[in-house]
């Protein structure tokens, strides 16, 4: 004959913790931690941007009647940037050798300009920023067109319109001109970065007690029982009775039969709820085939 062993015995193991004679094993040390998203917008210059404004500075950009604003004698402008205006397919009055050129470049939305619009030659202009005085020109009458850099004067329409606005000075310097009147701020883009930090935290005591639970797979520590389905069964216990002491040493997840049992805790047996609770977990232990004295 089989005699069952009575060192499993619920009531024994429930008898030994009590007496001390058996130390309920210490659970897993947890840390509490969350990760935290923080957003950080940084801002940067459209590279669209950056492009126009290098070309405008080293060459010239060829455009549309569209692409220049200003009403007729007002400044000529670009996107938004102050700008010079010339043609750069020359048919006459080139010199590379002196470097030097007949035609003139403009500044101003003046008669000349107007006029090549109306006539629909208007996309023979290059618009550019260079602040030397020194233009890109093609000379038309030589095959292959023969290419360099030439000074050219500014459109003499295009000085009457500053001298009435004041901003004309001799000798006239494109350098200055640019650095004093064209304000134009590049367009920036907005980009959102998400860094994400692990941080430890103060945890409540309802987290405290569903992590512990969690951590003993919702098995009573004593009893084996398994509540899994019945977590509300389950309680976390202070073994020091201090319950502001949550160090995992201090902690014990038992069932509420087995919490009944710690030491001061029989007042526990006076609440009808714990009652009708302690009697479900005795079912659980049945159904479950743990052993119990008869």
């Amino acid at each position: 004959m089989k005699f069952p062993d009575f060192n499993k015995c619920i009531e024994i193991n429930q008898l030994m913790v009590a007496m001390g004679v058996i130390n309920i094993p210490s659970l897993p040390t947890i840390t509490f931690e969350r990760e935290v998203v923080r957003k950080i917008e940084h801002s940067y210059i459209d590279p669209a941007e950056i492009n126009i404004d290098a070309t405008l500075k080293r060459s010239a950009i060829p455009v549309n009647k569209s692409d220049f604003t200003g009403l007729p004698g007002e400044l000529l402008e670009y996107k938004g940037r102050k700008v010079c205006a010339y043609i750069r397919d020359q048919k006459a009055k080139v010199d590379f050798y002196h470097n030097t050129s007949g035609y003139r470049y403009h500044l101003c939305n003046c008669g000349t300009i107007q006029k090549m619009r109306n006539i629909g030659r208007g996309h023979r202009f290059l618009t550019t920023q260079r602040a030397d005085g020194t233009f890109e020109a093609h000379d038309l009458t030589t095959q292959p067109p023969e290419t360099g850099l030439v000074k050219m004067e500014l459109c003499q329409q295009c000085i009457q319109i500053l001298r009435q606005k004041g901003i004309f000075s001799t000798p006239f310097s494109l350098k200055e001109y640019f650095l004093k009147y064209d304000s134009y701020t590049p367009k920036t883009l907005k980009r959102i970065e998400e860094v994400r930090k692990t941080q430890t935290y103060s945890p409540n005591w309802k987290e405290i007690s569903l992590k512990y639970r969690s951590a003993s797979k919702y098995i009573c520590q004593i009893c084996d029982v398994d509540c899994k389905r019945t977590q509300n069964l389950l309680h976390v216990h202070h073994e020091d009775g201090n319950p502001a002491n949550n160090t995992s040493k201090n902690l014990k997840v038992l069932c509420v039969d087995c919490h009944t049992k710690q030491p001061l805790h029989g007042h526990m047996l006076s609440n009808s709820q714990f009652v009708s609770q302690i009697n479900i977990i005795r079912q659980l232990r049945t159904d479950q085939g743990l052993l119990t004295v008869r």
